[in-house]
């Protein structure tokens, strides 16, 4: 049962996770207010986006494994500590240097808060109660990414750009006392310290996400970029030849034998490359194609954020009575649906149509999220041995945000190709395209699940099939 102490570490876990999610996005709609108060140039404006995603994308497994190593409570801890540092300076920054500086300090804080609050709360809970577990901390997760711009047009709308900053510094400290006080520290398995291996891993990251960032803004053909995404997959070649000849390897490939839980991962991938860019372009669309405000588009959004909200932790409960593939399958196709449904409705109707007739794939797509995220992250974590659900944790978080990066990338580029996007209209027909290509990222979310459903039960099939040895054959 939910006991006291498990609320209580529910409270102080996700609290971080939400104010860690908020900040992938938040900042979106306050660029324009920071670049007025800086003088800040576009590059300086990518930066202060990506700053924030290059240190937190590249650093979530190396948290997630010393914290199996030194204690997930204390580098938990250490990650909210480093998160609420980078938020004050955030906002006492008065150049844009120091604000890029800051955001990568929030990215490390949120690298460790994110893998580690799974861990916590996976391991705080009987079997029996991870699905409902879970579920919640889902809800938050999704809560915290699409939320973002909302609570962003809220502050720029009434308050300085600073703001958006400084709101985590109380939650980020009352979250310190309170992990300090109700958190109980626990260890995984103690792997000995790899920084050859630490380095070549996140080395290798950082190329694949900063080539991915950068392919639109510097050509997907620049030597800058092409270099970047080639000498990030050879440092991840190099990591994995690496690790293969460790006897305690820093992350343990053979967990990938797990048809079960290398199902899983890419399934995380695609769904979070088929749905995050889209998020981010109907954000666009509605101001830009459809003329509101960052705060009316904020707005209309909870009608997309509020089901995933609603939906992440009934799905615990469903995951519980029906099964993680069941679940995971009916929020995926929720999700197709709702893009695909998006499409269609811009191409029948242009950017001219009430928000009335596309709050339904608002909802839609938002219940899919919330119905997704529980089983996904529940299936990974179940699919490992107790001692590698850290490890596991790192690893899901980190393909999934790499999927996410992805997506924006992809996206982007199908949006801006073709001619000049000039009036609405033409907005509109830019997303078209861009939006069938998040449902084809979708369609490959589900394929992973069907496939893996097959085998499994192609495996089942093959193992009743061997008859049971008599006794005679056991003697």
């Amino acid at each position: 049962m939910f006991t006291a102490a498990r609320v209580r570490l529910l409270v102080v876990t996700c609290a971080a996770l939400f104010m860690a999610m908020l900040d992938n996005l938040v900042l979106g709609v306050a660029l324009p207010s920071i670049q007025k108060s800086f003088g800040a140039t576009i590059t300086d404006l990518q930066w202060f986006m990506n700053a924030y995603t290059l240190a937190f994308s590249v650093l979530l497994i190396p948290f997630s494994v010393l914290g199996e190593r030194f204690g997930r409570k204390k580098m938990f801890l250490a990650g909210v500590v480093l998160f609420t540092l980078g938020s004050a300076l955030s906002g006492w920054s008065d150049t844009s240097i120091q604000l890029i500086l800051s955001r990568a300090l929030q990215g490390v804080g949120g690298a460790a808060i994110v893998p580690l609050s799974l861990t916590l709360v996976h391991s705080a809970f009987p079997e029996k109660m991870r699905a409902a577990a879970l579920g919640i901390w889902s809800g938050i997760s999704g809560l915290g990414l699409s939320i973002g711009p909302l609570v962003g047009g809220l502050i720029v709308e009434g308050a300085p750009w600073q703001l958006i900053f400084w709101i985590n510094v109380p939650i980020g400290a009352l979250a310190l006392l309170f992990g300090a006080l109700w958190l109980k520290e626990e260890k995984g398995v103690r792997k000995p310290i790899d920084p050859f291996g630490i380095l070549l891993l996140a080395a290798g990251l950082f190329g694949i996400v900063f080539g991915l960032e950068k392919g639109n803004s510097e050509g997907w053909g620049s030597a800058l970029v092409v270099g970047s995404l080639a000498g990030g997959m050879l440092l991840l070649i190099a990591f994995y030849l690496w690790e293969r000849k460790r006897e305690t390897p820093f992350v343990r490939f053979a967990l990938f034998r797990s048809v079960k839980y290398s199902a899983y991962i890419f399934t995380g991938f695609w769904m979070n490359a088929g749905i995050f860019g889209a998020i981010f372009l109907l954000t666009l669309f509605l101001q830009q194609g459809q003329g509101y405000s960052a705060l009316e588009a904020g707005v209309r959004t909870m009608a997309w954020t509020g089901c995933t909200m609603i939906a992440a932790p009934l799905a615990g409960f469903a995951v519980s009575k029906f099964g993680n593939r069941a679940v995971l399958l009916l929020g995926l196709l929720f999700q197709g649906a709702a893009l695909v449904g998006f499409a269609v409705l811009i191409a029948r109707f242009g950017v001219d149509f009430p928000f009335g007739y596309q709050a339904p794939f608002m909802m839609l797509a938002g219940a899919g999220m919330g119905l997704s995220f529980t089983p996904l992250t529940h299936g990974i974590m179940s699919s490992v041995p107790e001692n590698d659900s850290g490890e596991a944790s790192g690893i899901s978080n980190a393909t999934r945000e790499l999927g996410g990066v992805f997506d924006i990338a992809i996206g982007g580029l199908i949006f801006e190709s073709g001619s000049a996007i000039r009036t609405p209209a033409d907005f509109g027909d830019h997303i078209i395209p861009a939006l069938l290509s998040s449902a084809i990222m979708i369609t490959l979310a589900l394929i992973s699940v069907v496939l893996f459903a097959r085998f499994s039960a192609k495996k089942r099939s093959a193992q009743e099939a061997i008859p049971p040895k008599t006794a005679k054959q056991i003697g």
